[in-house]
């Protein structure tokens, strides 16, 4: 007589994992509004929310089933966040493109010359390239597999094995990031 085979996740049957990641997505609202109140970012609310989302579903056999869920979501968002922030004390800030704007000049430009207005204006591929290249790659490896490879998001999740969201915010950052680098101001 063959022997039957339930997938297990952790230590829990897959019923009951598929339950708590229901009960989990059904949380996510309450989890970026946490995450908004940690970081004061919207975006930085977004990623916080989705790797919280990832870890409780890697960690589900962790989970005594009857406890309070929220309150388990909340303590690994608390623990990430403080991650994030001793890690992010030991590099140096990056400002937003948006954040430079409101401290520019009233005709909204940044402050250069008219020389570097041009050549910031004539940026070829080379210098894009090169900018590229010094970006950090949690966000080189989205756009190039989007712009470069034209991937979708959805295809490049999969590659990255990280969520959708994730992808579109780093490609967002990133390009950010880029315009900033090309623009002399990201080092």
């Amino acid at each position: 007589m063959p022997r039957t085979y339930t997938p297990i996740v952790g230590s829990q049957p897959q019923s009951e994992a598929t339950d708590l990641a229901d009960q989990i997505a059904d949380l996510h609202p309450r989890l970026v509004g946490f995450a908004f109140s940690l970081t004061h970012d919207p975006e930085e609310a977004a990623d916080l929310a989705q790797d919280t989302i990832a870890k409780a579903l890697g960690a589900a056999w962790r989970f005594s089933p009857g406890t309070n869920l929220r309150a388990w979501l909340f303590r690994i968002m608390r623990n990430l966040h403080l991650n994030r922030v001793r890690d992010g004390a030991a590099r140096p800030r990056i400002e937003s493109l948006r954040d430079l704007r409101e401290t520019a000049e009233p005709d909204g430009q940044l402050g250069f010359s008219p020389v570097e207005k041009q050549a910031i204006e004539r940026a070829n591929l080379e210098a894009v390239r090169q900018a590229l290249a010094r970006l950090p790659p949690r966000y080189t490896a989205p756009i190039h597999l989007v712009c470069v490879e034209e991937l979708s998001y959805a295809e490049t999740a999969a590659v990255l094995n990280i969520p959708v969201g994730t992808v579109m915010s780093r490609i967002y950052r990133g390009r950010r990031l880029l315009a900033a680098e090309l623009a002399g101001g990201w080092r």
